[in-house]
């Protein structure tokens, strides 16, 4: 796959402080409905994090607004969800191995933020940036 928006060139000066920036995050699967016209509009996320003293903790979080939530810089989309209980049956019983998503996902942040999309404090109460993977292209800039 050819990531949409490539990694900034190793030589180029900011190329080391962009990669430790998005190195430190990592990554869920947000669920919520296809047209988002209401200003909030809730939504799920399945997430694995690592705790200190639990290891690595998988959980289904609703969220009240799926656009926006503390620490989030973007969403991309990676599919329509047709039988929802057998995704979250999926979530619960596979580790995920999903390279091509996880690529693609840092290098549209790498962009956003080489942008400067993440410099003002006030961008974080935004709705994030968000890449529709189906359709190529991004719905929310």
């Amino acid at each position: 796959m050819t990531p949409a928006f490539p990694m900034p060139d190793p030589g180029e000066k900011d190329y080391k402080d962009i990669q430790a920036m998005i190195a430190k995050y990592h990554w869920s699967f947000l669920g919520g409905p296809k047209i988002e016209i209401e200003p909030e509009v809730p939504g799920i996320r399945y997430h694995v994090k690592n705790t200190p003293f639990q290891g690595w903790v998988y959980e289904e979080v609703r969220l009240r607004n799926v656009k926006t939530t503390v620490g989030l810089l973007a969403r991309i989309t990676i599919t329509k969800v047709e039988d929802e209980k057998r995704l979250i049956e999926i979530f619960r019983a596979t580790p995920l191995g999903w390279a091509n998503i996880e690529a693609l996902a840092r290098d549209y942040v790498a962009k956003k933020s080489k942008l400067g999309r993440y410099s003002s404090g006030a961008d974080m109460s935004k709705d994030k940036p968000t890449w529709d993977m189906i359709e190529g292209r991004e719905t929310i800039a």
